[in-house]
């Protein structure tokens, strides 16, 4: 998923930037009235730097402010997020800007304007199916027998359609799946059958429902014999 298809509606193309020849003083001014915690700043229109209000307030502590040019205050040097780049690409980096919202560059560097991080996480959650529509079923795998096209063949004959699936180490190989699937029981039954190590599964049926839930279990046991 390209940045320009998922989050190009969502950059705040107003918010606040200035070029690296703009006054401290004056910068500082907005930052405090707007309640913002970063801004970016542009040398001939490309960001070239992060200005915090931290940075400021440090500042205005060491010296007077009131001639101070940002170009002058030795900013940390910043990137910014390309529209022409992946959002799995430009994951990674998102944590690297302080404050809150990420600037954005058309693909030559100029600037266009921030998007809040929460887009981010909002559009990897969406990619990744980890809203309602799906449950969640971790395995323990051994790292020399990984075959994940084995077990999404298994999952797929037990009529579960998988959403999308991620792998780490702890400390062996663990891969979590998302699923969707009318029987999820079932499948969960059916992989322990096979021998897989069940690590984690979704709950199937509220607590709530306790006796219902144990019913079901057991006419499906009873199916099953």
């Amino acid at each position: 998923m390209f940045l320009n298809e998922c989050i190009e509606n969502s950059i705040d193309i107003d918010y606040p930037a200035f070029e690296d020849d703009a006054l401290a003083v004056e910068v500082l001014s907005l930052m405090q009235e707007g309640h913002l915690e970063s801004l970016p700043v542009l040398h001939e229109g490309k960001i070239t730097a992060i200005v915090t209000l931290q940075d400021l307030l440090s500042a205005k502590e060491e010296r007077s402010i009131e001639t101070l040019p940002l170009v002058e205050m030795r900013l940390a040097k910043a990137d910014s997020i390309g529209l022409h780049e992946h959002l799995f690409d430009a994951f990674s980096r998102i944590r690297t800007f302080p404050g809150s919202v990420v600037p954005v560059s058309e693909k030559d560097g100029s600037y266009l304007g921030c998007i809040r991080k929460m887009i981010f996480y909002e559009k990897t959650a969406e990619v990744f199916h980890l809203g309602e529509e799906g449950m969640t079923l971790e395995l323990d795998i051994p790292s020399a027998g990984l075959k994940l096209s084995e077990i999404i063949s298994i999952l797929e004959k037990n009529d579960a359609t998988v959403l999308s699936f991620g792998t780490y180490h702890a400390p062996g190989m663990v891969v979590t799946f998302r699923v969707q699937t009318h029987d999820f029981y079932r499948l969960v039954n059916n992989l322990e059958k096979y021998g897989y190590s069940i690590r984690y599964s979704s709950k199937f049926i509220q607590e709530k429902d306790e006796d219902l839930r144990e019913k079901a279990l057991e006419f499906i046991r009873l199916m099953d014999m």
